[in-house]
């Protein structure tokens, strides 16, 4: 059993912090792989729609969550805002890595035609959704024009290594939210 930290322990960080969030880092990323391959599996256009990003987001903050607090129960029950973001934040940049090299090897070596795939995908969901709008034919043909554009280069290497940038800040934005869900303060004594 382990014993319950001090709070120079806790500032001071433990041997198994580290090693607890990479390793929940590493399941989240396997889950988000698992998830990746079902996708592409079942059909491959899934992987471009929000209702899945979305809910690839709840599944991540969810497990951020049940691990931080998986971790706050191991070390006696207590943890601050700060090590519970920190923990999230940490999690979050490994899963991070693992989906991109994940990615990295599913759209170049596994299936290469499928950055394509996934950008033709994406502008026939954004024309769904513009002619769910309302939106006038000119309107839309120009606005589909722009999206082509932007969806050209969407998928290349450059980019997508790019995109870890946003992973990051992304990361730390939900590691407010599971930290916040996650701190539990010791008790003051008058």
């Amino acid at each position: 059993m382990t014993a319950p930290l001090d709070s120079s322990q806790e500032s001071q960080g433990t041997p198994g912090f580290m090693n607890n969030a990479i390793k929940n880092g590493l399941i989240l990323g396997g889950i988000s792989i698992g998830l990746t391959l079902l996708l592409y599996v079942v059909n491959y256009a899934i992987l471009v729609q929000l209702k899945m990003l979305a809910f690839s987001l709840l599944i991540s903050v969810g497990y951020a969550i049940y691990a931080g607090i998986s971790y706050r129960n191991t070390i006696g029950g207590y943890l601050s805002f700060g090590k519970a973001w920190q923990h999230g934040f940490i999690m979050f940049a490994v899963s991070g890595i693992v989906s991109l090299l994940f990615t990295f090897l599913l759209y170049f070596v596994i299936d290469p035609e499928l950055p394509q795939k996934l950008a033709e995908a994406s502008l026939a969901n954004s024309e769904e959704m513009m002619r769910s709008f309302g939106m006038p034919e000119d309107q839309m043909e120009e606005a589909l024009e722009k999206a082509r554009e932007s969806t050209q280069n969407q998928f290349a290497p450059g980019k997508m290594a790019l995109s870890y940038v946003f992973v990051l800040i992304g990361g730390a934005i939900f590691a407010l939210i599971s930290g916040a869900i996650v701190k539990k303060n010791r008790p003051v004594e008058f």
